[in-house]
């Protein structure tokens, strides 16, 4: 009975941070380039159950009973990069990637990767994310460098963005991305992208299925009930257990 204790809180535990997962999907639903994060889960190994009730003469022998599981734990977290629908904005400082890649970002120190092309130009005249990143590109030398872009006058033409004195490529980049918060990734190996393409004036969208979303929560509210409603009947059985058997035996 106590191991069902143990059982239920598991999958309560589990459950309740499968939960605070979906809720920060449901937070991201119109972030742009979000991409929605999956728990899995694992089960404990199983306890062999036996004894050494069985004896022949005065030695005792070891019987095994079976197996007991040990309820469900988070196994990891991991990031569906599955595309998300590219919308229409017509604003010229919005780009969309249809493809694998990531936009290559830089606070100045570190760089990171994104799929959100919801860009701007800062004061300096750089073209640079909503969080004051600046975007990394490849100009017309071949050199890595940011994307300038003075007094915001620019085409965009076969993936390039032309200005009056430069040409730029946006650096485009692959690999096995760990997320560090809704929009921004790490990646400690990238491999320059060719094959993606970029759309101006469209942005994509969230890869989260609000229905999906909304059914998967519902069954996860109903799954932690359950739980707490077996723990509260193991409850109420423990304190008729310690309660009324020893006022029975007086």
């Amino acid at each position: 009975m106590i191991r069902g204790l143990y059982i239920a809180s598991s999958g309560m535990i589990s459950r309740q941070i499968q939960q605070e997962n979906l809720t920060n999907n449901i937070a991201n639903i119109n972030t742009a380039g979000y991409k929605k994060d999956k728990i899995s889960f694992k089960s404990f190994n199983e306890v062999l159950i036996q004894n050494y009730d069985k004896k022949i003469g005065t030695k005792n022998f070891k019987q095994i009973l079976g197996t007991m599981p040990l309820g469900i734990g988070i196994d990891e977290t991991k990031t569906d990069f599955t595309q998300g629908l590219l919308e229409e904005t017509n604003r010229n400082l919005d780009f969309a990637i249809d493809g694998n890649a990531f936009f290559a970002v830089s606070d100045g120190e570190k760089e990171y990767y994104t799929r959100n092309g919801r860009f701007k130009i800062d004061r300096d005249g750089y073209l640079s994310t909503t969080d004051d990143k600046k975007i990394i590109g490849i100009d017309k030398n071949g050199n890595k460098t940011f994307i300038k872009i003075d007094k915001g006058i620019f085409e965009f033409n076969n993936n390039k963005i032309i200005t009056s004195d430069n040409e730029y490529k946006f650096y485009l980049v692959t690999g096995d991305m760990k997320k560090l918060n809704e929009n921004n990734y790490i990646c400690d190996n990238v491999n320059i992208d060719n094959k993606s393409n970029i759309y101006q004036g469209k942005i994509e969208k969230s890869n989260i299925d609000t229905i999906e979303l909304i059914t998967e929560l519902i069954t996860v509210v109903r799954n932690f009930e359950s739980n707490q409603k077996v723990i509260q009947s193991i409850d109420e059985t423990l304190g008729k257990t310690v309660n009324e058997i020893g006022s029975v035996n007086r």
